[in-house]
């Protein structure tokens, strides 16, 4: 009986690795224009995935590949498509598509769903059908009498927007908007323009890279004006600074937010209180719903993991120099960094309603260790890149 279950246990195994092996060799997808051969694209999963580099090389596409951001750029008929590693949507021309899967890099080469893929640019060409059937993907022109013009691509500028050369900094607040008030009369504005002047000032001397800030001096802008001035600007990544505040005076600590959907009643106190600036607006009808805190989830899904990876950094390098509460890295809905195209947080440095938090944020010493803690986060975010 032992023998006979160790030979089944033996011939499962082998079942098992050869199933396993199946699945994940590659093999070829034929790839036709015009019914005539002009190549094989690798494919693995049992042709689940196919390999984007080879559909580059056979279909001569112009490209980028940034190997630090793990994010590729390429043509299908003029149409410029963008893709990043562990990401589930495609950018085509600006607009947002969801794959069945996510983008998938092994050892440099990149993968995407098959029939997902296909199904999306089957009619993205106005020259030509492309269609993906059969285990075949064919190119065939609509119109063989009308000559295609092919779109000159300049693809040093699409490499120019992906280095890492601009920093916007955000003060929150500002003029007649004073945030939140602390119980010695500290105003929120104040801090969050002092820290954003001390990271502007050790960025500049020890970074080679242009820094924007929204304010600074003491004046009310728009929290739309600031993402705008960021996205004008071209900044590669928006840092918004801020205190934090809460009806009970024991609530403390440092915390780091992404935009999202709300997940919890403090994240959602939190948002509702940054953005209780839209009154002095007299836009109070912008109440952001959670149905457009997913679009903006969406619309930023392509550099979310590097906006989670800095906020994870600043929360870290804040731990290491100040001896207050690590809440973490959260969502919520903040109307400051709902527009922003490029990775953004906002930080919340402490709590000005807890008396003892306001004392330390009223120290110039404490004020220049958070400043610190951003610019190295800033600094270790660079290497990643």
């Amino acid at each position: 009986m032992v023998k006979l279950l160790r030979i089944n246990f033996q011939i499962f195994l082998i079942i098992f690795l050869f199933s396993n092996l199946y699945a994940n060799s590659e093999s070829k997808v034929k790839v036709f224009q015009n019914n005539v051969f002009i190549g094989e694209i690798n494919t693995i999963q049992n042709k689940k995935l196919f390999s984007v580099n080879d559909f580059i090389e056979i279909t001569k596409s112009n490209n980028f590949i940034n190997y630090k951001t793990q994010k590729v750029v390429f043509y299908v008929d003029n149409k410029k498509i963008k893709i990043s590693n562990q990401v589930t949507f495609i950018e085509i021309e600006d607009n947002l598509f969801q794959l069945s899967s996510k983008v998938t890099n092994k050892s440099g080469v990149y993968y995407l769903p098959t029939e997902s893929f296909f199904g999306i640019i089957q009619n993205l060409s106005d020259s030509s059908s492309i269609k993906y059937t059969n285990n075949e993907i064919r190119f065939t022109s609509i119109s063989t009498d009308k000559k295609i013009v092919k779109k000159n691509v300049d693809l040093r500028s699409e490499m120019e927007k992906w280095e890492f050369k601009t920093i916007v900094i955000d003060a929150g607040h500002g003029g007649k908007d004073p945030g939140a008030v602390g119980y010695r009369g500290t105003k929120e504005k104040d801090i969050a323009l002092d820290v954003a002047k001390r990271l502007e000032k050790k960025l500049s001397k020890n970074m080679n890279i242009k820094i924007i800030m929204t304010r600074d001096e003491d004046v009310f802008l728009r929290l739309s004006e600031r993402t705008k001035i960021a996205n004008e600007s071209n900044g590669n990544l928006f840092i918004s600074i801020h205190t934090n505040a809460a009806e009970d005076r024991r609530a403390s600590g440092f915390e780091t937010f992404l935009i999202g959907p709300n997940k919890n009643e403090a994240a959602v106190r939190v948002a509702a209180r940054e953005n209780a600036v839209l009154e002095l607006e007299g836009t109070t009808d912008k109440k952001l719903t959670n149905e457009d805190l997913i679009q903006a989830t969406i619309a930023q899904s392509s550099f979310a993991s590097k906006s989670e990876q800095f906020a994870s950094m600043v929360q870290k390098e804040i731990k290491k120099r100040v001896q207050s509460r690590d809440r973490g890295v959260k969502q919520a809905g903040f109307y400051v960094l709902m527009g922003a195209s490029m990775p953004n947080v906002l930080v919340e440095l402490g709590f000005i309603s807890n008396p003892s938090e306001e004392k330390k944020l009223r120290s110039p010493q404490y004020r220049d260790q958070l400043a610190t803690a951003i610019y190295r986060a800033v600094e270790q975010y660079q290497k990643t890149l």
